[in-house]
């Protein structure tokens, strides 16, 4: 039937002529590479019923899906396509032939490639020898846990038996601490190997790009692979640098630059002539000279016209310069002989990795065989171990094999860009080997391939998608129609990836064939649908992009970092966008309507931002729909029951025992655990609180008297606890506290409470779960949870939303690929691409092997390997390819509006980084940019600069401005956001919606009573506390908090107090809303201008005024201050001594030193302050009053003068000018004046002057 000629379409078909070849077309592979949204799913249903249709059963088809629901779904679709095929059907023959299926359905062989697996094993395990009885292994942290106690066993073997060659290479892989990082290196390269068909083979042929030669030019890892990148990308670095010179030539006033600019391409000419004569020691020696010069523009006085020709150079030299430093500090950073030194050194420890992952390969086996399980990854082994057998140096097909080609008539594949090396084998043994009549039915869209981190393999489908375009081996159909999206959203689309996605950076051009084809035509014609672009300025805020201390961050502002900023732009456009009534089409009623909350979607990268959206649209009274926040174990009553847990297990656990004390199972006080505290001051608290447990009461106050009855009870629920816990199931422990505590009904009377109870519920299931595996007891349960959370393995938390409630979804891109809402908003779409793999100790490729950075013993320097080069380059193409399909994805989500949401540090900002493509004049943009990139709003604001809209905004910014579209072929608007703008626009959505929201009060027809008991419930129910504002002011400030009330000397008209949405948070509030990490949770290790500055403090604070200080004398105090650990060693070597004795050379430095014994340093102070003379609307009648606490740097108090002073390492430019100052002047105006008035207040006279001391300038600037 489906060989030959294709049936004749009928006219009115409603399939594309690419479906109706997908439907019908047979005798051969198929590869069908089907665009977004171009229904291919409907596609494979129909051509499964056609050839059923045509006499093949459902049953002699093998139809692999990527998920268990997609096969669900597959078998109900093709149940309800046959149950209506049978009523139509009018031969008895195929009616009965029909029938039939019906029976089959629901055992066919319809699921995904693992469940088949399964079904292949139970049913030839003997081809094998493989017991029939096993466990499936699903719980990847049961799997953790298992594998961490066979590596440990087989380490500690390796550290007894092999300790001359075991331990360098340990050392190698781990810190100074532990070996933990050698011990995930064997994880992941154990992994990684099983995706391949044959793992030991693999791990064998690691040892290839590792052969060495005589000469570093003969090696194959230089010869294939470096050598020719280097070329390439210095061939176009020299022809970039070519561009920018002709730009400045024939300007004299450019004459310095351009000399600069010719050196450094005669430089890049140089280094090319010396790689491509294998003069490696020459270019080596010659690079080790080269140094750069300042590249200095024109003067102030300048044309413009000569001002922009220089900018648009900038870029290119920088490029040229960044390239060149790269190789001196990259490949030519180490002579050539090095080089070979460090491969031959680290292929010992490649030899040594591989034999280390085979053995763990064996003693991981021969464990899961012993308890009899098997993982998801072992199906797909011993499935490809059944249907293939070994003939000399080759395989051929099984006895399995075999009867599954007899079986299948056809196989097909759904999602096959996410398939890997490993299954394409399986699949391989299942299909007809013959390849002009091929069995092989594949269909899948590379272009949304984003499961890398499953070891997927797009090369496989490309490679096919490019041999079959070809004929060869088989037949490709492209479906490129979109009957998903509205053509804005395709053309939008479309216009980014023709300028992004190419082979080089994407692996596939985006050709005619790869482009979305407008196939739904019914949308109604309408502008409300362009693409909005909406940045958020977080200039000043966390996460942006400058460095500035604590003292430097204002607190006139809600938000306190850009995610909080990009979440509230959405919060107030979803808003917006109900109350001006915006309609969305309904395909079923064939009609615009009213948008529902359901109709949208917030995408994010990852999952860490989902509980600040939720309770920042809460806030804003949108309802939402979390899919996973991946947070369970963060719940506060889910962190109590866990805390409880590992009390019973082992009560010498100080922070776990203190969590329950405090909490409402006990209901300690802050007092109660002190007193228990002091009567055993030294050990664990547990031996404190048995000690005062056995107290003798006579002394005891009634206070104390009681706290010893609540620490009885508590002892005797604790035992009696600990003893079920010995002898019962975990499941009973769990219900047997939820009962003694009463604690499920607790938490239901808390807020949220549904949730709280259901969380409660869903650790007693786990616990269930738990029970059933190859772990037991509460011990092992408390270290399963701990690896779980090491592990960032969270649960997600059970909805208290239905998923049919009208709410916005939030999900990640990669939670919503194969699914699609009419609003789509992408956020933090300016997120750093996550290339953490590229700066490990080692890299993988299914192809290259493995690369590793060597570590020299002895001096513990870490060189990387040429493999490891040549490798990281080839992931990093491969990691960008994977972000730039992820894109893909995420906009083709959208059946009629987008909304890309992204941050940056402000509107200047953003035209700078995105101007960098304006002047490319390809249609897709250079390699050099895409792989420069940092995340996906560098990407597309580099393809949005290009058109016509934003033409004017680039013309001011570069001088050869490449305008490639105009508003035919997209339009869209980028808006930017600051804080007040945030502000207005959430108001302004406030107000409306209580203008709309606000009842009407009803009197018709009602007695004198009934509105007088009316008017008494709304009295009752409208009542407003008279002291809310004093309840909702904090009674504490530190001055970098209150700092902006008096940044004007002269301002008496102080800051109101605002509320937003009625939910009592201050809109300009005064107090913190987050803590300071400590430092033993913080997870950088930089060191921060704000670190230096608080040492720089500390340093002055202690420096001797009795002669002028020397240099040696600071750095003597520095090293002091290190050694008993004041302040940190690697903070200490970012002082500069230097700086700081010559300010004691200026004026009032000296006078410092002449007056030591006037000078009071370092010296703290607390004031009140009346609220009302902070808050403009505090209510009259309050005498409230606001405590302050600061600490001055120092005064100089004489008969005549009373002198303030205040010292900065704030950071000016060289050629700083008067406005820079004055813009420190007014950043520290506020704080200087509340210093100002403590001082007096303390003094009881007047401050005469008030000094800022700029250490790095040594400037001493006199503030009014």
């Amino acid at each position: 039937m489906m060989s030959g000629k294709l049936p004749l379409k009928p006219e009115q078909s409603h399939f594309t002529d690419g479906q109706w070849q997908s439907i019908y077309d047979g005798g051969s592979n198929l590869l069908v590479s089907a665009s977004a949204g171009s229904g291919k799913t409907t596609v494979l249903v129909q051509r499964v019923i056609e050839k059923i249709k045509s006499g093949v059963d459902i049953d002699q088809l093998l139809i692999a899906t990527y998920t268990e629901a997609a096969a669900k779904e597959m078998k109900e679709r093709i149940l309800t396509a046959v149950q209506q095929a049978i009523t139509e059907e009018q031969d008895v023959e195929q009616q009965r032939h029909l029938v039939n299926q019906i029976s089959k359905i629901p055992a066919a062989p319809i699921s995904t490639l693992h469940a088949f697996c399964l079904q292949v094993i139970r049913k030839y395990y003997y081809l094998i020898d493989i017991d029939p009885v096993f466990r499936l292994l699903t719980d990847e942290t049961e799997m953790l846990l298992l594998k961490e106690d066979v590596w440990h066993e087989l380490r500690e073997e390796l550290y007894g038996e092999q300790e001359e060659w075991f331990y360098p290479l340990t050392e190698n892989f781990s810190g100074d601490r532990n070996d933990e990082g050698f011990s995930q290196l064997i994880y992941s390269l154990y992994e990684f190997s099983r995706a391949n068909p044959e793992p030991k083979r693999w791990l064998d042929g690691l040892l290839a790009l590792y052969q060495g030669e005589e000469q570093l030019a003969d090696t194959m890892v230089y010869r294939e692979f470096i050598r020719p990148n280097m070329l390439q990308v210095i061939s176009e670095r020299i022809e970039q640098g070519f561009s920018a010179v002709s730009s400045l030539e024939g300007e004299p006033e450019l004459a310095k630059p351009l000399a600069i600019l010719q050196d450094e391409v005669a430089i890049l000419e140089q280094i090319y002539e010396l790689i491509s004569a294998e003069k490696l020691e020459t270019c080596h020696e010659m690079l080790k000279q080269v140094e750069f010069q300042t590249y200095r523009g024109p003067g102030k006085k300048a044309d413009d016209v000569i001002k922009e020709a220089f900018e648009s150079t900038k870029a290119i030299r920088n490029q040229n310069k960044e390239y060149i430093n790269e190789m001196k500090s990259g490949f030519f950073g180490i002579a050539p002989d090095a080089h070979l030194t460090i491969l031959k050194r680290s292929k010992f420890y490649i030899k040594n990795l591989s034999e280390v992952a085979d053995l763990f390969d064996k003693a991981y086996t021969a464990k899961k065989q012993e308890k009899k399980i098997l993982d998801f990854n072992d199906l797909e082994h011993l499935t490809l171990r059944i249907l293939r057998k070994k003939s000399g140096d080759d395989w051929e097909a099984s006895e399995a094999s075999s009867f599954y080609r007899k079986q299948f008539k056809e196989v097909l594949v759904d999602e096959y860009q996410d398939i890997n090396q490993l299954q394409e084998n399986i699949l391989f043994w299942l299909r007809s080997p013959e390849k002009e009549d091929g069995n092989f039915f594949m269909v899948g869209d590379v272009k949304q391939s984003i499961y890398s981190f499953r070891l997927a393999d797009p090369t496989l489908f490309i490679e096919k998608y490019n041999a079959f375009a070809k004929g060869e081996g088989g037949r490709r159909i492209v479906l490129a129609e979109n009957f998903r999206s509205r053509g804005d959203v395709l053309a939008f689309t479309n216009f980014v990836f023709t300028q992004l996605m190419d082979v080089s950076v994407g692996q596939l051009d985006y050709d005619d064939q790869a482009k979305l084809v407008h196939g739904f035509k019914a949308f109604p014609k309408t502008d409300d649908f362009k693409t909005e672009v909406l940045i958020f300025e977080n200039d000043g805020l966390e996460n942006s992009e400058e460095d500035v201390s604590e003292d430097e961050v204002s607190e006139d502002f809600v938000i306190d970092d850009k995610t909080e900023g990009e979440i509230r732009i959405i919060g107030n456009k979803i808003r917006e966008l109900k109350q001006n009534g915006f309609q969305v089409y309904d395909k079923k009623a064939k009609e615009m309507r009213p948008l529902a909350y359901r109709d949208i979607v917030i995408l994010t990268p990852t999952k860490k931002n989902n509980l600040v959206i939720l309770d920042i649209l809460s806030e804003l009274s949108i309802p939402l729909y979390v899919n996973d926040t991946q947070n369970y174990f963060q719940a506060t009553e889910v962190k109590l029951v866990m805390a409880l847990l590992n009390v019973i297990d082992n009560p010498y656990q100080d922070i776990p025992l203190a969590a329950v004390l405090r909490s409402p199972i006990v209901g300690l006080g802050e007092n109660d655990m002190a007193r228990i505290r002091l009567q055993r001051q030294a050990g664990n608290y547990y031996e404190a609180l048995k000690s005062f447990s056995k107290m003798n009461t006579e002394k005891f106050s009634d206070e104390e008297k009681n706290l010893q009855k609540k620490i009885h009870y508590f002892e005797k629920q604790l035992a009696g606890w600990r003893e079920l816990a010995r002898r019962k199931q975990l499941v009973d422990l769990i219900w047997k506290i939820y009962q003694d505590t009463g604690l499920i009904d607790y938490v239901g009377g808390l807020p949220s409470g549904k949730q709280r109870q259901a969380n409660l519920h869903a650790l007693y299931e786990r616990a269930m779960n738990y029970e059933n595996s190859s772990f037991k007891g509460l011990f092992q349960f408390v270290r399963f949870i701990e690896k779980m959370q090491q592990k960032e393995k969270d649960l997600a938390e059970p909805s208290s939303i239905g998923e049919d409630e009208d709410a916005v979804r939030v999900m990640t891109i990669h939670a919503s690929k194969g699914l699609e809402f009419p609003v789509v908003f992408i956020m933090d779409l300016n997120r750093r691409f996550n290339l953490k793999d590229l700066r490990q100790q080692y890299i993988f490729d299914e192809k290259l092997g493995a690369g590793i950075k060597y570590i020299e013993p002895l001096t513990r320097v870490e060189y990387e390997s040429l493999p490891y080069q040549t490798i990281r380059e080839e992931k990093r193409k491969k990691l960008l390819a994977e972000e730039m399909r992820k894109l893909y994805v995420g906009l083709t989500r959208a059946e009629e509006k987008l909304f890309l949401v992204a941050s940056y540090k402000n509107e200047a900002d953003t035209w700078k980084k995105w101007s960098k493509a304006a002047e490319i004049k390809t249609e897709v943009l250079s390699d050099q940019l895409r792989l420069g990139a940092q995340s996906l709003m560098d990407w597309l604001g580099m393809t949005l600069v290009r058109h016509e809209n934003l033409k004017e905004n680039m013309e001011e910014h570069v001088e050869d401005y490449q305008q490639k579209f105009d508003q035919s072929a997209v339009d869209f608007s980028v808006e930017f956001f600051d804080l007040d703008k945030i502000k207005q626009t959430e108001a302004e959505a406030t107000t409306n919606a209580a203008s709309i929201e606000k009842p009407e009060m009803v009197t018709n027809n009602q007695t004198v009573e009934e509105q007088q008991q009316l008017a008494e419930s709304i009295k009752v129910l409208t009542f407003e506390y008279p002291y809310e504002v004093a309840a909702q002011t904090a009674s504490y400030q530190s001055v970098s908090e209150i700092k902006r009330v008096f940044e004007d000397p002269d301002n008496t008209t102080l800051l109101p107090i605002e509320f937003v949405n009625g939910h009592g948070r201050i809109k300009h509030r005064f107090a913190e809303e987050k803590l300071a990490t400590p430092k033993f949770l913080s997870e950088t290790e930089e060191v921060s201008s704000a670190d230096i500055g608080t040492a720089t403090h500390v340093v002055l604070q202690l420096l001797t005024l009795a002669h002028p200080p020397t240099v040696e004398d600071i750095r003597n105090l520095i090293s002091k201050l290190v050694t008993n650990h004041s302040i940190a060693q690697e903070v200490g070597e970012k002082i500069d001594a230097e700086h700081l004795q010559r300010f004691f050379e200026t004026p009032f430095g000296s006078y410092l030193i002449a007056n030591q014994k006037f000078v009071s340093r370092e010296q703290p102070f607390s004031m009140l302050i009346p609220a009302k003379d902070i808050f403009e609307e505090f209510p009259e009648g309050i005498d409230d009053r606001l405590l302050v606490h600061g600490i001055i740097d120092g005064y100089i108090e004489t008969s005549e003068d009373l002198i303030l002073y205040d010292f900065k390492t704030d950071y000016l430019p060289e050629n700083y000018i008067d406005a820079d100052l004055n813009k420190i002047k007014q950043r520290y105006q506020g704080q200087l004046q509340l210093y100002k008035k403590a001082l007096e207040a303390e003094k009881k006279r007047p401050v005469t002057e008030v000094k800022l001391i700029l250490l790095q300038q040594h400037l001493v600037l006199e503030m009014t």
